[in-house]
């Protein structure tokens, strides 16, 4: 398995927030391309954290990782929805007619539904759990008595509670369904692009950009649990 995303494009690379900054790189021009960007970079980002964990053996630094595995995942999923919305808000143009400037077939929304459906399915199941995780064990503490209470229960026990519920098995579904979904979506013509290769050139890429692959979880899941 690679060790990260690399995106090209033909001989060039895209933006990358912290290995690509080169003026010869394409920068994304809109917010969905922003978010197709960074949707890259924190899966990325996770699957470092997942081999990092794969390799301790002490359980309490497992859960360490695991917390902010979640935390990113929580990021992650902020920026697929937006990526979701933009595939689903798409102009669509019909099988056998001109394609659009940007837009997809009905092929590829009838592909995407079904994709995305498998996604939001499985982030129904634990987004509630990555909000909770984030915001009483991991980048937040909120473990005082006056907070609300979470299936009946509240300070510290909320705390043992979600502790006790951190478990990367949670999570399997919902790390298992944004390949997919994402590898469908960053194929699509409905990104915009735009690089300054020099002084007084400003160049506009449309349509598709060349392929690339967002790594799967499955490897990971594997090891896991051996």
């Amino acid at each position: 398995m690679e060790n990260d995303l690399n995106i090209q494009i033909s001989e060039n690379s895209v933006f990358h927030p912290v290995w690509q900054r080169d003026a010869t790189a394409w920068f994304p021009g809109d917010e969905k391309t922003s978010a197709l960007i960074a949707g890259g970079h924190i899966w990325d980002d996770i699957l470092r954290l997942s081999k990092i964990r794969i390799q301790c053996k002490d359980e309490y630094n497992r859960k360490l990782i695991l917390k902010y595995i979640c935390i990113e995942l929580r990021s992650l999923v902020q920026v697929i929805d937006k990526l979701h919305s933009a595939v689903m808000s798409a102009e669509i143009y019909k099988a056998g007619t001109k394609p659009l400037w940007r837009g997809i077939s009905t092929e590829e929304r009838d592909v995407a539904m079904q994709l995305w459906t498998n996604y939001s399915t499985a982030k129904k199941q634990v987004e509630r759990d990555l909000i909770n995780i984030r915001n009483h064990i991991a980048a937040h503490r909120k473990f005082s008595y006056d907070t609300k209470k979470i299936e009946g229960v509240a300070g510290w026990n909320l705390v043992m509670l979600l502790w006790d519920r951190l478990e990367i098995e949670l999570f399997k579904d919902l790390m298992s369904s944004i390949p997919p979904a994402f590898n469908h979506a960053k194929n699509l013509n409905i990104y915009e692009w735009s690089r300054k290769p020099e002084d007084g050139v400003i160049e506009i890429l449309g349509g598709r950009l060349s392929k690339w692959d967002f790594i799967d979880s499955s490897e990971i899941e594997q090891k896991d649990e051996v």
